[in-house]
């Protein structure tokens, strides 16, 4: 296969990492960290939190999907619920969304339970509403190569949304397209668009990665679920319908009749 050629947008990668944000080569680039952005006092409060609800609920017995193991289902306590209204975490927003709403948001960690790699993929084929959304990580532990840190493909959201569900084939792409890594410090931001191409590494040392996912968008979104700065610009509300009856029928149905027939076989295979 041909691979595509990045061109310019290389020169611009080590811009996409700053203590100033800038929406500009993020649109470009598809993903952007902002260093410092979450004050110390901040920090701790969450990491404090985090620890307790951890320990206390979770550590021996979180719920674990075997198809997303990273992914969080525990409620949260309110003070972790609502990471995404941290002020200084809106002003950078803002400055991308001026009419503000969230979409999202939850925790993707690794523990013992998700040391493993999470291959590329993009989120908005997982998602609904319009392609317009930011995915802002927020670490509250040190996020890198070894503990399996968020990784991006720069300039990939270009490509839109591709027509189905997961895991992308980077041979397309070329073995020569950058993959960053970031090292993220608790109290930094990684801004990722929704098309962006991403994964991770295995956690294959250091302390578990422990993130915070919130996604953000334009407030005109039928699909925001909450408004956060500026004024709503949408007199539709989809998050009020229930999305799991949005299809009559679709590829989802499609494969939980088909898991449904495979345990159902596998059921009679295991009585006789």
């Amino acid at each position: 296969m041909e691979p595509i050629e990045i061109g310019d947008l290389r020169d611009l990668i080590p811009k996409a990492d700053s203590e100033i944000f800038s929406p500009d080569i993020y649109r470009e680039t598809g993903f952007f960290i902002v260093r410092r952005v979450i004050p110390a006092d901040r920090i701790r409060l969450w990491q404090n939190e985090w620890d307790r609800f951890y320990k206390d609920g979770l550590a021996g017995n979180r719920t674990v999907d075997q198809f997303n193991p990273v992914h969080l289902h525990e409620e949260l306590p309110p003070v972790l619920a609502e990471i995404h209204k941290c002020p200084e975490l809106l002003d950078v927003m803002q400055l991308l969304y001026p009419d503000l709403a969230l979409f999202m948001q939850r925790f993707v960690i690794k523990d013992h339970n998700s040391r493993a790699p999470v291959f590329v993929h993009n989120d908005f084929c997982y998602d609904y509403g319009w392609p317009e959304k930011t995915t802002v990580f927020i670490p509250l532990s040190v996020s890198n190569e070894e503990n399996g840190g968020i990784s991006f493909y720069p300039g990939t959201h270009h490509f839109g949304y591709l027509g189905d569900a997961g895991e992308l084939n980077t041979e397309i792409i070329g073995p020569d397209w950058p993959l960053v890594c970031p090292s993220l410090e608790p109290g930094d931001i990684a801004l990722c668009h929704t098309c962006t191409w991403h994964c991770s590494p295995p956690h294959v040392s250091g302390p578990d990665r422990i993130l915070v996912q919130a996604t953000m968008q334009p407030a005109n979104d039928p699909s925001s679920t909450a408004l956060l700065r500026g004024e709503w610009r949408t007199r539709y509300r989809l998050n009020a319908l229930p999305r799991n009856k949005f299809f009559v029928r679709c590829r989802s149905s499609r494969l939980r009749e088909l898991q449904a027939k495979v345990d159902q076989v596998e059921g009679a295979d295991v009585r006789v």
